[in-house]
């Protein structure tokens, strides 16, 4: 559903200290980890990290982003 350099905003029913009002950001990547009980591989989480716009890098799962679709003028 989302891929990296993707606009989203943080849906209303999450908070994070650090997130900025605007809610906005950009994904920088998906998270991956390591589960040793399946082949030592990396899967899929389902939470991307995304750089906000003040900058800092927050991590959430994809059921609280929505695509922003510039080009709508969303």
């Amino acid at each position: 559903m989302f891929k990296k350099g993707d606009f989203v905003r943080v849906k209303n029913n999450t908070h994070d200290e650090e997130m900025p009002p605007s809610r906005l950001g950009h994904i920088v990547e998906e998270y991956k980890t390591i589960f040793y009980n399946v082949d030592d591989k990396k899967v899929p989480t389902g939470i991307w990290r995304v750089f906000m716009t003040n900058g800092k890098v927050l991590k959430f799962h994809e059921m609280f982003l929505e695509k922003i679709n510039v080009s709508d003028g969303e």
